[in-house]
Parts: C-alpha cells; sequence; structure tokens
C-alpha cells in the first residue's frame, strides 16, 4: 500500500473516494492531473479502480476543497 495511504487504525479517520462524473458542479475547483502534487497524483494513478481508501492528513489537506480531477475522465474527489 502507498505511503499515502494508511489502514483504518492507522489513519485519521479520513478517507477518498474518486467517481466518475461527467458534469462539473457550478463553482466546483477543477484541477488537471497535470497540476496536481506529486504525493495527490500518485492516489489518483493508483487508485483509478474508483476505491474508497483511509488516506494520510496530509493527503486529505491537498484535497480538502473536493475538486473534479482531470485525469483520462472527470474524477470528482469525495472527502469523507
Amino acid at each position: 500500500m502507498s505511503s499515502n495511504t494508511t489502514s483504518g487504525a492507522e489513519g485519521d479517520g479520513r478517507t477518498l473516494h474518486l467517481r466518475p462524473t461527467t458534469t462539473v458542479p457550478s463553482g466546483a475547483p477543477v484541477r488537471h492531473f497535470d497540476e496536481l502534487p506529486e504525493t495527490a497524483k500518485q492516489f489518483v494513478a493508483e487508485y483509478d479502480d474508483r476505491t474508497t481508501v483511509t488516506v494520510t492528513p496530509e493527503l486529505a489537506t491537498e484535497f480538502a476543497d473536493e475538486p473534479v480531477v482531470v485525469f483520462s475522465e472527470y474524477l470528482r474527489v469525495e472527502l469523507a
């Protein structure tokens, strides 16, 4: 498992979920994959299977505004 993800017992309880979307809500931040910090790029590339994972506090901060990421398609980031 990547160093940007943790088991449920080790994390702060924050999870990220990527899901495909065909629309971008008005006012939602949009980020292009190549503009993301390296840790965020690694997360998106590794978890392109749309799973929900527990993440480190640092990675949760990178996605705190729950952006839509333009990768091979639009991906909605959901932080819980």
